[in-house]
């Protein structure tokens, strides 16, 4: 694996194919890619508002010499990873059916983020907190112009570049991005390196399944959805992580326990200091669901306010 350093901005992680960073890369802060293939450029990815695309948008252009920016891809329905098609717009917009649904429906809508959650609630209080570290004043929705289901193939400026649906997962329409000739995945938020990831819709056997696509496809280099640039080891950490997880749940969902005692009685082991170690919290959530969808279950509030309570403890 290439050593490409952790830094805000954007660096090379191989012939034609750049990472956009925003470090840390916790709640909200999420990497974008670029590919310059002869004479277009294809962005994964568009940050989280109108200042970060638009400073995506201008690293692209300082990258790109004479190349248009051409397309876009969004890999999945996370407010971080397409808020940005504002600054993209005109563009061929890319997205899975799944997550162009889920745009759609916006469960949070960063005009209305002070809104939703129950005042004085940790989750209210992390709202208020994305209000003033995410400018959303000049913000528009920008959809994606094309979708589709399964994989399908790009090729800017003759280049092939790989679209491959691996969701339901973290989200209902997860992608990943495969440049072949470069060797590069960009996996989105499949793949979280040094953090813990965070399965919105599941099955958690399908965030394990898409783990074991891409390694299948033997990438030198992974940029994943948040945190540094990644190899095949950190997906296998990852993937291991969420086997443990599955399986520990899936005990404690067959033994009747319920998913709070659950959470409070999972041994994490080294996992625990992966940062953002609470968000196991919706994970169990989502595998509860899967395993009882005729139970009650806990509502996106209900499971983010315990985690946002504990990751701040």
């Amino acid at each position: 694996m290439v050593s490409v350093p952790y830094l805000r901005g954007l660096s090379r992680v191989a012939e034609g194919c750049y990472a956009w960073f925003e470090p840390p890369g916790s709640w909200g802060l999420s990497n974008s890619g670029i590919v310059v293939a002869g004479d277009e450029v294809l962005v994964i990815d568009t940050q989280n508002d109108v200042p970060r695309a638009r400073a995506l948008r201008a690293a692209a252009r300082a990258v790109a010499g004479s190349a248009e920016i051409t397309t876009v891809v969004n890999t999945h329905d996370d407010g971080d990873h397409w808020f940005g098609n504002l600054l993209f717009e005109g563009c061929r917009i890319i997205a899975t059916e799944a997550s162009l649904a889920g745009m759609r429906a916006l469960r949070m809508n960063p005009l209305r983020l002070e809104e939703l959650g129950e005042p004085g609630t940790t989750l209210h209080g992390w709202l208020r907190w994305r209000t003033e570290v995410f400018d959303y004043e000049s913000w528009r929705p920008v959809h994606p112009t094309e979708t589709f289901a399964g994989s399908t193939t790009v090729k800017p400026g003759g280049t092939t570049v790989e679209l491959l649906q691996v969701g339901p997962a973290h989200t209902a329409g997860d992608a990943i991005v495969h440049v072949p000739s470069a060797g590069v995945v960009f996996a989105g938020d499949i793949v979280f390196h040094r953090s813990t990831p965070i399965t919105w819709a599941g099955p958690v056997s399908n965030y394990i399944a898409a783990c074991e696509t891409i390694l299948a496809l033997d990438p030198a280099v992974i940029v994943p959805g948040h945190g540094p640039v990644a190899g095949p080891a950190a997906v296998r950490d990852l993937r291991d992580y969420l086997s443990m997880v599955l399986e520990y749940t899936s005990r404690q969902f067959a033994a009747g326990v319920p998913v709070e005692r659950a959470y409070r009685e999972i041994d994490l082991g080294a996992y625990r200091l992966w940062p953002h170690a609470s968000r196991v919290f919706q994970t169990m959530c989502a595998i509860y669901a899967e395993l009882g969808p005729a139970q009650p279950r806990k509502s996106w509030a209900e499971a983010m306010e315990i985690v946002l309570a504990d990751d701040q403890s």
